[in-house]
């Protein structure tokens, strides 16, 4: 049997971006995953698909088991099953987690067992709203308090002393007993006019700050259960809320349609600046195996030819896979000149310690042909040229080189393969978007086959449409779509700097 230990790892309070480094790690190698309902499905994301996924749910009005039913199944698991298992909480394993009950559970049944601490939701939360739990001259302490009971009542706590701590009170697990803290809190003793607020949701693109007084919380008939997972916080800490600045994007819903393989770095930067992100790949990217043998007897002879033509990071990426697999590494490529096409190939190509002799100003296979043209005007500069390339790439460049006097093996290395999707999976996915993004004609291209294959093209009328160069405008306006952003520079940073920068003003005029 394998070596069996069991993680009890604090999955942080929803940001991915959160998540420690211990435990990414157990995470990535992780066997089985035993997870609470309040992970976020970004987290879970990072879950390998070989690894068995098993939800223990914990959550209040919906518990699909009972904290000893979990305790037994760890201690099942480790017995009967090995390997590496993950017990993934929300926030910190031992911050009313219950993480200490199923460490003693492990502890008593003899299995070897790790902790990984989370950051707790009570810390983070606040910090994302730009309040500090303690301040200087306003919080000299905090108090962390469960407010959950199974009766819905108030857990048996002094509440006169709380009332007169002078720092933060900070209650998790309180969104349907909002009313009753406060009032609770008032007939201690503590001021009607203090500064209370709901953090809901808090480090996720849903999070929301409601802020009111005590005293109008204690009044109000209101149910907040609607805003759990939420913190309820008294203090006045909460007041240095009020000149915080949003994210660019914060309210924002972003549909990433890139392929699964390369979608992390777009969605990572839209998330940083606030945007709620849906991934959608609509294409599947995989090596064209039958057009290895070309490529291999043109890797064993790289010396014929005068030019390595790379229009894409995919490009980049599965041709020097390629070269790797062949035995051979950078230096073979000594006697060939590198034309690329784009910021993102030439990044890619510079990861490979290597730097373009040639990039159009125009990203387009015109312009290509044209800039090539006339810095080459001769043809015996430019006579041999190997062209690695998708399966879907245009012929138009090839052509127009060969009509020059060129010669152009093209060589298809990866092919992209649409996903399919069923209609209430793209209904749920374009859901109140803002943005439907596109990094690739061959991505707009499949994304709208798809949508008219299932009689779903009229969700495309209500969000706007932001694309990565001309090219993909092009072939978005070729299917009838309006282009309503073209990143000025045909870079993920350029893309997501013009979307932080379109107002939602614009986006109102612009679906009118």
């Amino acid at each position: 049997m394998r070596k069996t230990q069991v993680h009890l790892v604090g999955a942080g309070p929803g940001d991915p971006r959160l998540l420690t480094r211990r435990a990414y790690e157990l995470l990535s190698r992780a066997d089985i995953v035993v997870y609470d309902a309040l992970v976020s499905p970004e987290i879970l994301a990072l879950i390998p698909e070989r690894a068995e996924r098993i939800p223990a749910g914990k959550r209040a009005a919906g518990h699909s088991m009972h904290q000893r039913e979990i305790n037994a199944l760890l201690v099942e698991l480790a017995e009967q099953r090995g390997g590496c298992i993950v017990r993934l909480k929300g926030g910190d394993p031992f911050v009313f987690g219950r993480g200490g009950e199923e460490m003693l559970a492990l502890r008593s049944a003899g299995i070897p067992y790790e902790i990984v601490p989370g950051i707790s939701s009570g810390l983070a939360a606040p910090a994302y709203f730009d309040i500090p739990i303690t301040h200087r001259g306003l919080s000299q302490a905090f108090t962390c308090i469960t407010a959950y009971t199974e009766d819905e009542g108030l857990p048996e706590l002094d509440w006169t002393s709380l009332a007169k701590l002078p720092g933060t009170l900070v209650f998790y697990m309180g969104m349907r007993q909002v009313a009753k803290i406060s009032a609770a809190l008032l007939g201690a003793g503590m001021s009607a006019e203090r500064r209370a607020a709901i953090l809901s949701k808090g480090t996720s693109p849903q999070q929301q700050l409601r802020s009111e007084t005590l005293g109008a919380f204690a009044a109000s008939t209101e149910d907040y259960s609607a805003l759990a997972p939420g913190l309820f916080i008294v203090g006045e800490v909460l007041s240095l809320a009020e000149g915080r600045q949003p994210k660019p994007l914060e309210g924002r819903r972003i549909i990433v349609t890139r392929a699964q393989q390369q979608a992390s770095g777009l969605a990572d930067s839209l998330r940083a600046q606030g945007a709620e992100v849906r991934l959608l790949p609509s294409i599947e990217i995989a090596e064209c195996t039958e057009a290895r043998p070309q490529l291999e007897a043109a890797l064993s002879d790289l010396s014929r030819y005068d030019w390595l033509l790379l229009t894409s990071p995919n490009a980049v990426q599965y041709f020097f896979a390629a070269l790797e697999r062949s035995g051979r590494d950078a230096r073979a490529l000594a006697g060939l000149r590198l034309a690329v096409v784009g910021p993102m190939t030439v990044e890619m190509l510079g990861c490979h310690g290597l730097r373009a002799d040639f990039m159009p100003s125009v990203y387009t296979a015109e312009g290509f042909a044209a800039d090539f043209l006339a810095a080459y005007p001769e043809a015996e500069g430019r006579r041999q040229l190997l062209f690695p390339c998708s399966e879907l790439a245009q012929h138009e460049l090839s052509a127009r080189l060969e009509a020059a006097g060129s010669q152009v093996e093209r060589v298809e290395l990866y092919s992209n393969h649409p996903i399919a999707y069923r209609p209430e999976e793209l209904q749920r996915c374009f859901a109140g978007a803002d943005w439907l993004t596109a990094c690739s004609s061959s991505a707009i291209d499949h994304l709208y086959s798809l949508l008219e294959a299932q009689g779903q093209t009229a969700l495309l009328e209500g969000v706007r449409l932001a694309v990565l160069g001309p090219q993909t405008a092009k072939k978005a306006q070729s299917l009838g779509l309006k282009t309503s952003l073209i990143a000025a520079e045909a870079t993920i940073p350029s893309l997501v700097e013009a979307l932080c920068k379109a107002s939602p003003a614009d986006q109102a005029e612009d679906l009118a």
